[in-house]
């Protein structure tokens, strides 16, 4: 860009897998397009952290439960409203090996495009994560932007961010997973197990096995022992689905064995407790580029 010209803001966009608080979203200058869920014929939005009332009663009672990715339409309209008042869109998205939600980034990318908007004004990321993960990313994003970068050095930089940072989770019930189509051969072989717990992780956004923990004690363990040695003094992001038990567990690990290691507590919300089920955990961490 010529020294002349002015570098345009850029505004950052996600959707609402990732668990921010309002305030929170607002500082890091980001649009949280809502994706939606339905209990029973009812559809909702998801909204910000600590703002879905308790949806983990309204799925324990429910008995036809289902999710919705962000549509076009929704991405189009964050999209243009950032791009009319001036400011570049870098977009991200929660992983698309787990939703059609990058999918609909991209057609709504290509809908602004159609309408004569600048395609390099529109940057797209698939997270290869969720949660905790994607919380990482946000945070890493608005560094780089308040630092001066512009919007292809940011997604470059994010790129090679999302490649070093890991989630890890485990659940209360495999069938959740199960019927999401997301279970391999490993999986459905542990899921009759009494009091067995898979720890599961992504892997560029898709799900790997690591572990199979007996007990709450045992899984908070494990989780926490995928944590990287880059990894264990900085800050680590528990996110419980609904009602947890294991994710007070998680933090008491995490402070005995990493006592140097800062911990954040989040709300998953509706939509990714509804795929893994209400009381699993995930643990995320981030390893400082150079």
């Amino acid at each position: 860009m010529s020294e002349d010209v002015p570098a345009r803001p850029i505004g950052i966009v996600c959707d609402s897998s990732a668990p921010l608080k309002r305030a929170e979203a607002a500082a890091l200058g980001c649009t949280l397009v809502s994706m939606h869920y339905q209990v029973d014929g009812v559809r909702r939005a998801e909204v910000y952290e600590g703002e879905n009332d308790d949806y983990d009663t309204l799925f324990r009672n429910g008995k036809i439960l289902g999710t919705e990715a962000v549509f076009q339409s929704a991405w189009a309209k964050a999209f243009r409203r950032l791009l009319e008042g001036g400011s570049d869109v870098l977009c991200i998205t929660m992983s698309s090996r787990l939703s059609g939600t990058y999918r609909s980034a991209k057609e709504a990318r290509a809908q602004l495009i159609a309408e004569g908007f600048d395609g390099e004004r529109i940057a797209l990321l698939d997270s290869w994560t969720t949660s905790g993960g994607l919380v990482f990313l946000v945070q890493r994003a608005r560094r780089l932007i308040v630092g001066g970068a512009t919007l292809e050095e940011t997604l470059s930089e994010l790129e090679g961010a999302r490649a070093r940072q890991g989630i890890v989770f485990t659940v209360p019930r495999l069938d959740v997973l199960k019927r999401s189509g997301r279970l391999g051969a490993t999986r459905r072989a542990v899921a009759g197990k009494l009091d067995r717990y898979l720890i599961m992780m992504l892997d560029q956004g898709g799900i790997r096995d690591v572990d199979v923990a007996h007990g709450t004690t045992a899984v908070a363990r494990s989780l926490v022992k995928q944590v990287p040695e880059g990894a264990r003094d900085g800050l680590l992001i528990v996110t419980g689905y609904g009602n947890s038990a294991a994710t007070g567990a998680v933090v008491e690990c995490i402070k005995r064995r990493l006592p140097q290691a800062e911990v954040s507590v989040r709300d998953g919300g509706p939509v990714v407790s509804l795929h893994l089920g209400v009381g699993s955990v995930s643990l995320a961490w981030d390893v400082p580029g150079e």
